[in-house]
Parts: structure tokens; sequence; C-alpha cells
């Protein structure tokens, strides 16, 4: 049975079944690509997975069941499992996503992408295999080498009418090369990816694996203290991502958000801007509709500093009397969640090279793990690696180091905001921050 057969025989079972009403997702995806070592193919990677879930409402309780299988006796059986999944559930008071074309679409999909051969990924890779290892003479092995792809379609459809299909695919190509000096190792890794493959340039890629390979060589420990610190855009966006949850209106609801109450009040420095905006072609996160079908919209989470709105779906929503700004997250396999679609620091005005000349500063290029990090509290405390500045002078090579702080501390005490995002693929974009007060112990 194909997806589309799938969906509307799950449709018609729920009505048969007595479901009152019901929402359901359903997905098809594949990826391929290939890894090498000193040239020679060392795997090659071939994964599918398809499933279909339904959210049905009995006596206004929810349930959730999906499968992956596309035969009847395991859809009608998938309906069937739902309804006795509501029977545990309590009332939820939502309104469903009407019917709504949305004509303009998005370009999330290249057909060119498919069309690579797995000949072209293993050239491509041992060109820059080859780059890489002219690239320093430091370089003694790149364990990590590879090209893969990936695509993949959502359907959607409910009991009002409402459907879409959105159908999208990226690909991922780059390399970890290990540089030595003396006793020490350093792993640096570089990965480009997208949808427009014209944007692959292997000298470019070759030139940022050496370097980040060889950066954190003759690293040390600094003295414990508070420091201006800036955070790279490398690992700005990492940052962010950790403490995304608090402007969840649901998390505001469960108390889990230190935001509760924030919304028209300073959160920030006057500077500081956040957006969720699904509208952006080169990023990964964009989409026309979220995962209750209703659409996608740009919306400014924080306008000068000010907390102006949450991110919400339809429960949470509800709950507010508000509209959903489309903020639901929902796999097939899953339940009703919240998240960005592509959360955006918008780019400042100052290059980095500015920032990094403000005096004494430490710059951080990479952090290490989460666990010491709260979103609910918003302390921060984590493990990093950089340089340590002077007027923009590199004074010493600095990893072994802890960085603390709070999270709503570091957004009031932002001293400049860099014109440059990285060059990453990814739903997380966030320039340079360079943040005044955070302790620094060795």
């Amino acid at each position: 049975m194909q997806v589309t057969d799938a969906i509307a025989y799950m449709s018609e079972m729920a009505k048969r079944e007595g479901a009152e009403a019901f929402d359901i997702l359903a997905g098809v995806s594949s990826s391929d690509g290939i890894n090498l070592f000193q040239k020679k193919v060392q795997s090659v990677e071939l994964s599918s997975s398809q499933g279909i879930g339904i959210r049905l409402f009995n006596n206004k309780c929810p349930g959730y069941a999906y499968t992956e299988r596309f035969s009847k006796e395991a859809i009608l059986q998938t309906v069937r499992d739902a309804l006795s999944h509501s029977d545990l559930t309590g009332e939820l008071d939502i309104d469903l996503s009407q019917p709504v074309i949305k004509k303009d679409q998005l370009s999330l999909y290249n057909p060119e992408i498919e069309s690579i051969t797995t000949d072209q990924m293993k050239e491509w890779s041992i060109e820059l295999e080859d780059a890489v290892l002219k690239s320093s003479d430091e370089i003694v092995n790149i364990p990590y080498l590879g090209f893969s792809r990936s695509s993949g379609e959502t359907h959607f459809l409910n009991s009002l009418g409402q459907s879409f299909l959105s159908k999208g695919n990226s690909y991922y190509f780059g390399a970890g090369a290990v540089a030595q000096r003396g006793e020490t190792n350093k792993l640096g890794v570089y990965t480009r990816g997208g949808r427009d493959l014209a944007e692959i340039n292997i000298a470019n890629m070759a030139q940022k694996v050496g370097e980040r390979s060889t950066e954190l060589l003759g690293a040390s420990a600094i003295a414990s203290g508070e420091y201006n610190i800036l955070f790279s855009n490398r690992i700005s966006a990492q940052l962010l991502s950790m403490f995304s949850s608090p402007f969840f209106a649901e998390n505001i609801h469960k108390g889990q958000s230190s935001l509760e109450g924030k919304l028209g009040e300073s959160i920030a420095c006057k500077e500081f801007n956040l957006i969720n905006d699904p509208t952006l072609v080169n990023f990964s996160g964009s989409k026309i509709f979220d995962g209750e079908g209703v659409v996608a919209q740009k919306a400014d989470i924080v306008v000068d500093g000010v907390l102006d709105r949450y991110l919400y779906n339809l429960e949470a929503a509800k709950k507010d009397k508000v509209s959903s700004n489309g903020s639901a997250s929902r796999g097939y396999s899953g339940k009703v969640g919240t998240g960005f679609s592509n959360l955006i620091v918008p780019l400042g005005s100052t290059d980095a090279t500015t920032l990094k000349s403000s005096g004494k500063v430490l710059e951080i290029i990479k952090l290490e793990g989460g666990s010491g990090c709260s979103a609910v509290s918003g302390e921060i405390s984590i493990g990093a690696q950089g340089f340590l500045l002077n007027n923009g002078v590199v004074e010493q090579i600095v990893d072994g180091i802890t960085v603390s702080g709070n999270f709503y501390d570091l957004l009031h005490n932002i001293q400049g905001i860099s014109n440059e995002w990285s060059d990453s693929f990814s739903s997380v974009k966030v320039p340079d921050l360079l943040v005044s007060g955070f302790k620094v112990s060795g």
C-alpha cells in the first residue's frame, strides 16, 4: 500500500470506528552515502523508513498510535490502539486546523541531489582527502570522510479536510582530520551541507578542515576569573539551541520556564532580537505547515530585547486564547510538542574582527557537552576551548576550562553582535556574541 492509500484508509477506519476527530501524519524517508579512509570506501550506508501515526479524539480525550506497516490490518489495529489509548487520557480542548490552500511553495527539493552517483561521491571525497592532507604537515589522519544525502516526504490529513504534502532533500559532505604536535592530538571537523550543489568548494572545505584540526594545538588552561567572552558563530547556535525551550508556551504552562509572565518585559539587551522563520529556503528547518497542519509563520519572539510572544501549538494556543503561530513539532511516531522551525538571531552591524579587538577577550570556538546546562534555571556550566585575545592578538590557545554563567544574564550582558553567521546548513543561525561577566575555571 502506498502512503497516500494508507492515509486514506486510516481516515476511513477512524471514521468507521467512531473517532470524533483526528489528524494523521505519515512520513517516508531514505538516505544513502559513503565513508572513505585512505582513498578506499570503508562503508556504504543505505537506509529507508516509513510510518503513519494518528491522533484521534474520543469523548474529547486524545489517543495516539502509529505503525510502520502499510497494510490494512496494521492500520486498523493502529486506529483501535489509539482509541484504547484515549481511554487513559484526560480531556483536551483544541480546535483542529481548518482547510487552507497554500500556493506559494518553498523550494525544499533539488532533483540534482538525487542524480549524484556513488562514483561521484567517491571522486569528490578523494579530492577532499588529498586537499586536506596538503593543507598542513601536522595532519596525520583523516578518520572521518564522506558524502551523504537524504530525502523525505511528510503527508498530513485531518478530519476537517486539511491536508498537505511536503517534500525535501539535502546533502552533507565533509571531513574530520587529526593533527599532531608532539604528544598532543586535536580533531578538526568541517561539513558542508544544503540543497545547492554549486556551494561545494573542495579547496575551501579542505582549508577549513586543516585550520580546525591545527588551531588548538598547544592549548592549555588559563587562570580562573571573570572574562569578556566572544561566543564564535561556530558555537553560538549550539548555545542558543540548549535554551530554546523556555520560549515554548507549553513549557510556560508546565512551570518549566523562567520566562513565565515576562511578555512585554525586557529580557535581553536592546540590540538582541530572536525570530522563528520557517520561510527561508537555505535553512534546514524550513516548512510550509507545522505538525498539526497549521501554516508555519514567521514570528518575532524577542524584539529589541523585549519578549514579544511565545511559540504555540494548538493546545497551548487554546489555553491562552490565542491563535497557534504554526510551531507544533510532531513526527508520525510521537506526540505533539513545540519547536522552532528556524531559530534566528539577526545579524548585527559589527564585524567579528572588531569584537575580537575589544581589549581582553576569551573567544570560544568549541563547547564540550551540555550536562551542566539547565533550560529551566538558565544555568550554564560547560567545557570550552578557544583563544585568549588581547586587542585581537592571540595570547594563549585555551582548553581544559569550564565556562559558567546564566543564560538570562547572558542575554542582558551582550556587548556586541557580529554581522556574520556560520556557513553550516542548519535550522539555527546565531552571529558571534560578545558577552561580559562570565566566570572561567581551569
